[in-house]
């Protein structure tokens, strides 16, 4: 997942993946859910979410709207109810924090 990054992708399903890992739908989805703890729709949207903040590090001038676009969700209310769940703090907090931390800390 972190290295194809498939998650990038708005409409990838359980199907596509079992499809490009040569598996079935049912085996794949007990799989991800044993090992994770997690339904599909939370897997992948966790991907996306630690791909968002990967971007928002390396461009803080993004906008929530743009990284919930480019790591692939529908919607930004869908960015933002999965950040939440992932992160425990809205993405827009987390993005402020993040360039108040940068502004406070010394420039090497």
């Amino acid at each position: 997942m972190s290295e194809r990054k498939p998650f990038l992708v708005e409409s990838f399903s359980l199907g596509d993946l079992a499809a490009a890992m040569y598996s079935n739908k049912v085996y794949l989805s007990r799989t991800i859910n044993y090992f994770s703890g997690k339904n599909f729709r939370q897997y992948v949207n966790y991907y996306r979410v630690m791909y968002a903040m990967e971007l928002f590090r390396n461009n803080r001038s993004l906008k929530v709207n743009d990284l919930a676009e480019l790591s692939g969700f529908h919607s930004a209310t869908t960015f933002n109810q999965a950040f939440k769940n992932v992160m425990e703090e809205s993405p827009s907090t987390w993005c402020a924090r993040l360039k108040k931390m940068a502004k406070d800390s010394p420039q090497v």
